[in-house]
C-alpha cells in the first residue's frame, strides 16, 4: 500500500510538474506573456504558485546549502553573480569559476538567511568550471555528496536557490555524456543554412567521415539520425549529441525527390574541417538570453531544458526525492542548460584542483582566443593566427570588455544577415 501511495504521489507530482513548468518558467523571467487576457494570467498565476509549492518539500535541503555569490565583475558594481553549492564541513563551496574569475576586491557568499562570508579562492577544477571557495565568517550546512543520484532521460530535476523559491526547473534530455570535442561524435557534413524547408541540407562533406562512408552527397537533405527528426541545425547538432565516436547511426535523407536510408559510422572530430556556418546558428541560441560564459567542453554533463539565467548557475541540483544531482553550471543557449553530474562533483573534490593564478591566465588566454575573427579554416586558405598571450594584468580589462565586444558581433552579424537577404 506505500510503494502504491509513493507511485501515485509521484506520478500526481510529475503531471503537475509538467502542466506548470512553462507558467513557472515565465513567472521567474518576469515578463508577461503578450496577448494573455486577464483571467488567463491569473490561471497563470495560479498555476504557478501551485507549482512551486509542490516542488518546494523536495529541495528544502538543498536551500540552506545553497548560498548567492557576490562580486564585482565590471557588470555594475558588486552584485550577485552566480550561486554557490557548500561543501566539506560547511566553510567551502564550490561556484561558478568563470563568473568570478576577473572579481575586483573581495568576494562574499550570502546564505538565504542573510549569513555572510568572505570568500577566498582557493583553487579551480578547469574543465568543470568549478572554482573552491574558503569561507570565513560563517558555517552553512554542507549538501549531502553521499546522497547522490544518477537521473535518467525524462527524469525531472530542481535547480536549488538560497531563498526557497528553486530557480528553475527541467527535464533530462540527454544523460552524463562528455562535452569535449575529441568526445563527441563527427557525421563529416557541413549543413547550408540557407535551406528553407524540411530536413538539413548538406553543403559540404569532408573525405574519409562517416557521411562520406555512407555515401552521403552534396544537395542530399536529411531528414532524421537515428529516430530524430532534424529541421535545424540546433536540432542536427543536438541529435548528434546523443552519440559518441565510433557509434553507428542509422539516416534518412532526401535526394531528387526520393528517400533513402543508409548507416554511417561517426568519427573524432577533424581539427581542419569547417564547424557548422554558426552566425544564425548563435543568433537562434541566444533569442535575448544571457548565455553563460563558459557553455560548453565539460568532461560530464547532463543536458535539461531548465530556463536557468546565467547568474543562476553554480548551485545544487536536487531530484524529486531531494537526493543530490549535480551543480547546475551553465546556460547553453535557449533551450540547453548543463549540469555537472554529482558523481562527477565527488570525483573532482578527491583531486587537487589548480592554482587561482594558472586557471586566471588559462581563462584570459581563452578569451582572447574568442575574439579572433574567422576561426574555422577556408578551402585552400591559411590557418587563423593564434592569439598572442595575454600579460595577466591585462586580463581584467580583456575580461570587462569580452562582453561587450560580443554583444556588438551579434548585432551586427544580424544587421548584415538583413541586407543579404
Amino acid at each position: 500500500m506505500m510503494n502504491l501511495q509513493a507511485t501515485m504521489k509521484t506520478a500526481t507530482l510529475a503531471m503537475v510538474l509538467q502542466a506548470a513548468l512553462l507558467a513557472g518558467s515565465q513567472a521567474q523571467r518576469g515578463p508577461e506573456v503578450p496577448l494573455m487576457r486577464p483571467e488567463e494570467a491569473e490561471v497563470v498565476q495560479r498555476q504557478t504558485l501551485e507549482f512551486f509549492d509542490a516542488i518546494r518539500p523536495a529541495s528544502r535541503d538543498a536551500v540552506a546549502s545553497t548560498v548567492w555569490v557576490w562580486a564585482d565583475t565590471g557588470r555594475g558594481g558588486k552584485r550577485p553573480v552566480a550561486l554557490g553549492t557548500v561543501i566539506g564541513d560547511g566553510t567551502r563551496a564550490l561556484t561558478k569559476w568563470s563568473e568570478i574569475a576577473m572579481a575586483v576586491g573581495p568576494i562574499q557568499v550570502v546564505g538565504g538567511d542573510g549569513t555572510t562570508a568572505k570568500a577566498t579562492v582557493l583553487g579551480v577544477y578547469q574543465d568543470e568550471d568549478l572554482a573552491v571557495l574558503s569561507l570565513e565568517g560563517a558555517r552553512y550546512r554542507a549538501v549531502g555528496i553521499g546522497n547522490l543520484v544518477a537521473p535518467k532521460l525524462g527524469s525531472f530535476l530542481i535547480a536549488a536557490s538560497p531563498d526557497d523559491t528553486p530557480v528553475s526547473v527541467g527535464v533530462v534530455a540527454v544523460e552524463a555524456r562528455s562535452l569535449r570535442e575529441k568526445d563527441q561524435a563527427f557525421l563529416g557534413v557541413r549543413p547550408n543554412p540557407k535551406h528553407e524547408g524540411k530536413g538539413v541540407m548538406i553543403l559540404g562533406i569532408e573525405e574519409s567521415s562517416g557521411a562520406a562512408g555512407a555515401g552521403l552527397r552534396e544537395n542530399d537533405i536529411i531528414l532524421t539520425l537515428g529516430e530524430r527528426p532534424v529541421n535545424s541545425l540546433i536540432e542536427m547538432r543536438t541529435a548528434l549529441t546523443a552519440y559518441g565516436p565510433g557509434d553507428r547511426v542509422a539516416i534518412r535523407y532526401l535526394r531528387d525527390g526520393k528517400e533513402a536510408t543508409v548507416e554511417a559510422e561517426l568519427k573524432e572530430k577533424s581539427e581542419n574541417f569547417p564547424q557548422f556556418p554558426n552566425d544564425r546558428l548563435r543568433q537562434m541560441e541566444r533569442m535575448g538570453t544571457s548565455l553563460s560564459l563558459v557553455r560548453g567542453g565539460f568532461p560530464s554533463a547532463i543536458q535539461t531544458d531548465m530556463q536557468l539565467e546565467r547568474d543562476h548557475c553554480g548551485g545544487p541540483v536536487v531530484d524529486l526525492d531531494g537526493k543530490f544531482a549535480g551543480i547546475a553550471i551553465a546556460r547553453a543557449d535557449r533551450t540547453r542548460s548543463f549540469i555537472i553530474p554529482a558523481k562527477a562533483v565527488a570525483e573532482l573534490l578527491a583531486k587537487d584542483p589548480v592554482a587561482p593564478d594558472v586557471a586566471q591566465e588559462a581563462l584570459a588566454q581563452r578569451d582572447a582566443e574568442r575574439q579572433q575573427v574567422g576561426q574555422a579554416v577556408p578551402p585552400g586558405g591559411q590557418p587563423p593566427q593564434r592569439a598572442i598571450p595575454v600579460p595577466p594584468k591585462r586580463a581584467e580589462n580583456l575580461r570587462r570588455h569580452l562582453e561587450d565586444m560580443e554583444r556588438l558581433m551579434d548585432r551586427m552579424r544580424t544587421e548584415m544577415e538583413g541586407i543579404e537577404e
